[in-house]
């Protein structure tokens, strides 16, 4: 069974790092910019990837605390997906909040990911995720390539914002 889950617990303690190392030194005024009219800005990216944390942690099984700004990040009215759109007139969490945030419930996520059995990762969701599949594996999957994806958006407003590249190489 570790073995199922090996992989996908590197990627996300990777991606953990990487969140911390995008935002390293980003300032407050320069989370809320955007680098064009069709782009987000750090402060939505960061809420809306710490709002999919905070599902894949309840999807794993654990029962913790909403994220208190999830309403500025999805419409819980609808099935996924739900994500509501970035809207420059909106005020998100800024970049230190969300960072505190990342961290705990990255140390939440990653230490259940060391404990999830095979029950939990195969437990059906109530939709088929984009890369196929109705299981928490399969959702876990998913989410570790749409984390990926939005931190690399992350990495490319970090350098048109005049920020030098991000660290890739894990810190601790």
């Amino acid at each position: 069974m570790k073995s199922q889950i090996e992989n996908i617990l590197r990627q996300y303690a990777l991606l953990t790092d990487w969140f911390v190392s995008v935002l390293e030194n980003i300032s407050e005024e320069d989370g809320r910019k955007t680098i064009n009219d069709n782009s987000n800005s750090l402060e939505w990216i960061s809420g809306h990837l710490i709002t999919g944390r905070y599902r894949n942690i309840l999807r794993v099984g654990l029962q913790i605390e909403p994220y208190k700004h999830l309403d500025k990040f999805i419409n819980q009215a609808i099935p996924p997906p739900n994500a509501i759109k970035f809207g420059k007139e909106n005020i998100y969490p800024n970049l230190s909040e969300s960072r505190e945030q990342w961290i705990y419930y990255g140390k939440i996520f990653l230490d259940r990911l060391n404990s999830i059995d095979e029950t939990s990762l195969n437990a059906e969701i109530p939709f088929t995720v984009l890369t196929g599949g109705n299981k928490v594996e399969d959702a876990l999957t998913f989410m570790a390539m749409h984390e990926s994806f939005h931190i690399g958006q992350m990495s490319i407003i970090r350098k048109a914002l005049g920020y030098p590249a991000m660290q890739l190489t894990k810190r601790n």
